[in-house]
């Protein structure tokens, strides 16, 4: 967290441990001055082709904006989006921040919402939405864009208080996996504007982002707020990162005699900091075995403390752990890389970083290369090999049988650095899936004359995707072809005549899709409807999120067409219409891709 914001000095011993554990240190490095090349750091062969947008560094550091395609605006995570965050004078005063202040860290121009985000909006009502999201997004988008609300720079909507907010949207963040948009957040809000809840969401957003350091300007009023043991422990490790020795000794020693209270493991672990932090001594032994489970205080003190936490424990923390742990330095490498795409497919990371960090974190051959046949060896290929039908051979192979949307998302930077080729036809409808599902409309709608000319199937499907992602016009007779041709799942002709009502609500596509998508009417169409009307474009997406959460922990078998459909209406009706087609293009791959 940011001390200065909290007119608390950090302690110049907490940063040295942040450096010395590798709390902010980056897998990849490159020179300014090397020339430019198609490929995410670490592969180091330039390939011939166009140039694709810059890959990003991975861990924890804010990528730099994607650069748009001719007419295009990039659309990527929340984070992804941000500035990095500047080290301030820890000694410096807190600036002030009026009442009734915006309060957040994007704007229009950083991919935020405009500041009536909230207008009109009831804060207790679009807290309460925000508190009750708690399953995965079926939609990478939804998350993309909800994150991009909540991080909007907007005023505090009436009926709920500043640090209450914050809370709520912070946890938020954390549950989606957007954990270093949900630290800025925090760290957007003074100290004197905290809530109990406030407290508690930080706590949180500075373990899962395994910052120590982040809990020491609240751990003392942490404990006077709550009996909680995590404010002892986080109090007695800050004491020892801030050099009283004694203190922090004492407070070990007290809590490992109140084990009713606090378990052995955590004190250990706390412990294990203290030493560190203080140069002697002998750090505890850590034998998982001895932990009924893994927390999400055990999480972020393992990984700050050098403590490696076993693999299969991660899936306790829930789906969004994956948003967390790929930034995470503290995990092994393996681990990390096994999350790349799970992280992805969610919306917590972009593909750029998600080709940058195959190549950071895949183990390398005796000469410093990739493999051949491993994963990033293919995705070498899939940027350099000597031909378009081998660089297509390349990508097929990453993408498998197109199940895993995190694999198709894996080929993206690759589609993207591919011209339009003949030879190609025969995989144009995934090319122009993995394009879209990275936010390149433009690259995708350069493959359609490659897709017309090609089997009827490829061709109604590439027609599906681009109509609803504003790239080809949106025909009825296109859609008769598609139902007759493609090869979908009924799931996948609903979604998609759901999808392009949603996109066209005055046109006859209401006709088209009377026997497929069953018409909803309830307090949340009725909700998402008002919240249109206002104009209300952040308390529509919180709405979008409550009808995308998945029961099958992100999938779309479970979610209505009639839900995308009237989603997709309101977000064109508060003008979101960029962010309406690129969440149509997911349901449509997601559903009726074969």
């Amino acid at each position: 967290m940011n001390p200065a914001s909290k007119r608390i000095p950090m302690p110049v011993r907490a940063v040295l441990l942040a450096g010395a554990l590798g709390l902010a240190a980056p897998v990849n490095s490159q020179k300014q001055d090397s020339p430019k090349s198609l490929l995410p750091p670490g592969f180091d062969t330039p390939a011939p082709a166009p140039a694709a947008a810059p890959a990003a560094p991975l861990p924890g550091l804010a990528p730099p904006p994607a650069e748009p395609a001719p007419g295009e605006t990039p659309l990527l995570p929340a984070e992804a989006q941000a500035p990095a965050p500047v080290v301030a004078d820890p000694f410096a005063g807190a600036v002030a921040l009026p009442p009734g202040a915006p309060i957040g860290t994007l704007g229009p121009g950083t991919g935020g919402l405009a500041i009536t985000a909230f207008s009109g909006s009831n804060g207790r009502f679009v807290g309460t939405l925000a508190d009750r999201i708690a399953r995965p997004l079926s939609s990478r988008w939804a998350t993309i864009m909800v994150s991009r609300a909540l991080l909007t720079r907007a005023p505090t909507p009436a009926g709920i208080n500043d640090g209450d907010w914050v809370a709520a949207r912070a946890g938020l963040l954390l549950r989606l996996g957007i954990v270093d948009g949900a630290r800025r957040l925090i760290d957007a809000l003074p100290v004197d504007r905290y809530t109990p809840a406030t407290y508690q969401a930080a706590a949180q957003v500075s373990l899962a982002a395994g910052d120590l350091a982040g809990l020491c300007p609240i751990a003392a009023t942490g404990r006077a707020l709550s009996p909680s043991p995590l404010w002892d422990l986080a109090w007695g490790m800050c004491a020892a990162m801030d050099g009283d020795d004694i203190t922090a000794a004492n407070l070990m020693d007290a809590l490992r005699s109140q084990r009713g209270r606090v378990a052995s493991f955590d004190v250990r672990l706390a412990a294990r900091v203290v030493v560190l932090a203080g140069g002697a001594g002998r750090a505890d032994g850590i034998n998982w075995e001895e932990a009924p489970g893994l927390t999400l205080y055990r999480y972020g003190v393992a990984t700050a403390a050098g403590v490696t936490v076993p693999a299969d424990r991660l899936a306790a923390l829930g789906p969004a752990h994956a948003g967390w742990a790929v930034r995470n330095p503290g995990l092994p490498e393996a681990t990390r890389l096994a999350l790349l795409r799970p992280a992805a497919a969610m919306g917590e990371l972009s593909a750029q970083e998600l080709a940058s960090g195959i190549a950071a974190l895949s183990p390398a051959d005796a000469s410093g290369g990739f493999p051949a046949g491993s994963r990033a060896a293919n995705l070498r290929d899939a940027f350099t090999a000597g031909s378009a039908s081998a660089r297509g051979a390349a990508i097929a192979a990453l993408r498998g049988d197109g199940r895993d949307f995190g694999a198709l998302l894996e080929t993206a930077g690759a589609a993207a650095a591919l011209k339009p080729d003949a030879a190609l036809a025969d995989q144009a409808d995934w090319l122009i899936a993995a394009l879209l599902a990275a936010g390149d409309v433009a690259r995708a709608r350069a493959w359609w004359p490659v897709a017309a000319d090609a089997d009827r199937a490829v061709k109604a499907r590439a027609w599906a995707l681009l109509a609803v992602a504003g790239a080809q016009p949106a025909s009825l007779s296109g859609y008769r072809d598609f139902v007759k041709q493609a090869g979908a799942s009924g799931h996948g002709e609903a979604m998609l005549a759901a999808a392009l009502a949603g996109l066209n609500p005055r046109s006859d596509w209401a006709a088209a899709k009377q026997d497929r998508v069953r018409a909803i009417s309830n307090r949340w169409t009725a909700a998402l409807a008002a919240a249109a009307r206002r104009g209300a474009a952040g308390e529509v997406m919180l709405l979008a999120a409550t009808g995308l959460q998945s029961a099958s922990n992100g999938g779309w078998a479970d979610v209505p067409p009639a839900h995308v459909e009237a989603i997709l209406a309101a977000l064109v009706a508060v003008g979101r219409v960029q962010e309406a087609r690129l969440l149509a293009a997911e349901a449509v791959m997601r559903t009726a891709m074969p």
